[in-house]
């Protein structure tokens, strides 16, 4: 007995320590709780191998050994994510139809109209009944003259469905430097970066980064050197290089806004979720469902989950200049900045049969239909879309499973190209 007990015991412990590593640097890749399934299942599969192997040890005893390693693993990580906040609990299980959770908060609470009411006939409503050729498509929302004229979920979601929406988390992290700036906390978009963070200075590498500001950050043209990851603030600023001096090219890099939520935690002396709480969720009626923090700070790139109703109103704040319900929340100046291109060509921009990526703000997309129309996007890895249309007056989300085993990319960039037509 004591041989499969410290067999166990041993397994479980390594396991334990290899979910930690992963779920601590490799979070950014599909299913964040792909790993503990998988362990258990190896845990699993050893129980059942001891069953079948002869020894003196019984069966029930054996089980009893193998459940318990299992349970004891499961305990200790869902415990460890609690303290270091790595997904949320109830996360669906990986490669599940919708890999959400459920919110216990009522999410933005929008009136209701139909597309009629707005010309819309025929066309969209036949658009709407194929949507199931979109097999990754999870939540699609219309929003007009502060309606929802179209609100659809797909494979079990719901209007509370949380989805990690990966990079519009950037555009979130932006809104806050703005109004980081709009109440004094900050000076303005062109203050340094190292002089946030004096800890460091010693230690950064010795490149350009005494000329980084917090608008090649917000801009992408920081001119890191490093491929796009997830990289921390200690890492970006000690470790990573700036290969030319910043505003000098386009290169998108995730890294450069979990600097910016270091430089809101260390501006307001309050997390970036705490400042996010005060000063843009609750002003806006909606809430975060859970948002990773990583090295001390909330990631300001990445990893933060909200429902499609929440986001629609979050970019109708953008389409409104700022305004919401009469009150200037937002300085419409930041506004008008943040959909001023900085960067007009890159070999980075790509051409999609929905769009063609014309041009970079301070962290929102400027896109070109091919009816030569002009909308902004805030985007996320795996199809994360709020599109706004200004001169029609819509906010649109788009919700996608990141699911590289369900992907037809031409047939989503279709479909998508079909929905900004038609709109």
């Amino acid at each position: 007995m004591k041989k499969y007990v410290l067999l166990f015991v041993s397994l479980t412990t390594l396991f334990i320590v290899v979910a930690f590593v992963v779920k601590s640097k490799y979070y950014y890749y599909p299913y964040p709780n792909f790993i503990e399934y998988f362990l258990l299942f190896v845990l699993f599969v050893i129980t059942l191998g001891a069953l079948v192997r002869k020894s003196g040890l019984d069966s029930k005893t054996k089980m009893l050994i193998g459940f318990s390693s299992m349970i004891i693993l499961l305990t200790a990580i869902n415990l460890l994510n609690v303290a270091f906040q790595w997904h949320p609990l109830t996360l669906n299980p990986p490669f599940s139809n919708s890999q959400s959770f459920e919110v216990a908060h009522e999410p933005y609470p929008w009136q209701s109209a139909s597309p009629k009411d707005y010309g819309y006939g025929d066309e969209l409503t036949g658009y709407l009944g194929q949507l199931d050729k979109w097999q990754r498509l999870r939540g699609l929302l219309v929003v007009m003259d502060h309606k929802l004229i179209v609100e659809r979920y797909f494979s079990g979601s719901t209007k509370y469905s949380a989805f990690n929406v990966h990079s519009i988390t950037k555009s979130i992290t932006a809104a806050l430097v703005g109004l980081a700036i709009q109440h004094d906390y900050i000076k303005s978009e062109n203050e340094l970066i190292l002089p946030f963070f004096p800890e460091y200075q010693q230690t950064a590498s010795e490149d350009y980064k005494e000329a980084l500001t917090i608008k090649h950050l917000l801009s992408m043209r920081g001119g890191w050197m490093g491929g796009d990851g997830n990289q921390t603030v200690e890492a970006c600023i000690v470790n990573e290089r700036l290969h030319v001096k910043p505003d000098t090219e386009f290169k998108y890099f995730t890294g450069s806004q979990n600097v910016l939520s270091g430089v809101l935690t260390r501006a307001t002396n309050q997390s970036t979720k705490a400042f996010a709480d005060q000063f843009l969720f609750k002003p806006l009626g909606i809430q975060n469902g859970f948002w990773r923090k990583d090295d001390g700070y909330y990631c300001g790139g990445d990893e933060s989950y909200y429902t499609a109703r929440d986001l629609a109103r979050f970019g109708e704040l953008f389409l409104n200049q700022g305004n919401v319900d009469g009150k200037q929340l937002l300085d419409s100046a930041w506004v008008k900045d943040t959909f001023t291109s900085y960067t007009d060509k890159s070999k980075e921009f790509r051409s999609l049969e929905c769009y063609d990526e014309v041009g970079y703000g301070l962290c929102w997309w400027i896109l070109e239909t091919r009816e030569h129309h002009t909308v902004y996007a805030a985007r996320g890895k795996g199809g994360q879309h709020i599109i706004l249309i200004p001169d029609k007056g819509i906010v649109a989300v788009i919700i996608q499973e990141w699911n590289p085993f369900k992907m037809n990319r031409a047939m989503e960039n279709k479909l998508l190209g079909d929905l900004l037509r038609i709109l």
